[in-house]
């Protein structure tokens, strides 16, 4: 520590928390920021060698702008670090996004080429946003249905409640009453169901004394008579 240079010191020991200055935005119309960084280098978390890339950032600043020289110190802390080009633009997106909170913000590495390959890396806040507006959308709906059904339910329950009030408190009264109707129809119909078996038995009455009158059948009796033996004529 004693051999660093101040600017490795400053590097070395940069803290993103505290040593990230940011200032208020004092305006009120929207306005776009680009910031081009074209010094980035980290070393590659396989073989340790260097990478270089050119940090473009665009965004409209929300409550708060960052100062140009603490973006330029934690750009340069990359330096010694090892790390993918895919995590450190996505650490540099995240980092500005919880500092600034910006309407809008889009974060660009372009690297050098090594190894034959060129490698791009673009995050944009809007492409961001569509995706979690559809998950939000996809969450309010899936609430929406349960809500739905929690409703039903408690509507259901209810119902049932209520029927069960009735049944146990007003239906009885109902059904007494049907009782008493049924009972009072029954002897009304016994009663008439009385009344024409009797006209039927006087009807009866009425016919059998118009009947004539036979006189009683008497059987005859033979016992004490003997049959009479014919003789065969033989002259015939």
């Amino acid at each position: 520590m004693e051999n660093m240079k101040y600017g490795e010191k400053i590097l070395k020991e940069f803290d993103v928390d505290t040593d990230l200055e940011i200032w208020p935005n004092n305006n009120k119309r929207d306005y776009t920021i680009k910031i081009t960084l074209p010094e980035f280098t980290c070393l590659c978390p396989r073989s340790g060698y260097p990478d270089f890339a050119t940090i473009y950032v665009e965004y409209i600043p929300g409550e708060f702008v960052v100062e140009l020289k603490a973006i330029k110190l934690y750009i340069n802390s990359f330096m010694s670090r090892n790390i993918s080009h895919e995590n450190s633009i996505n650490e540099i997106y995240e980092v500005l996004e919880t500092k600034l909170k910006p309407k809008y913000l889009k974060v660009v590495g372009d690297f050098n080429p090594r190894g034959n390959v060129h490698t791009l890396i673009e995050i944009d806040s809007n492409l961001v946003a569509k995706q979690s507006d559809k998950e939000s959308l996809k969450d309010e709906i899936l609430k929406a249905i349960k809500d739905e059904f929690k409703s039903e339910k408690i509507e259901r329950e209810e119902k049932r409640k209520v029927f069960s009030e009735k049944k146990e408190s007003g239906f009885k009264k109902e059904f007494r009453k049907d009782d008493k109707r049924e009972f009072k129809d029954s002897k009304e119909s016994k009663e008439r169901r009385g009344s024409k078996f009797g006209d039927r038995k006087d009807d009866k009455k009425s016919f059998d004394s118009k009947k004539p009158k036979r006189e009683p059948f008497f059987k005859l009796n033979t016992s004490d008579k003997k049959p009479t033996v014919v003789k065969k004529d033989d002259n015939r």
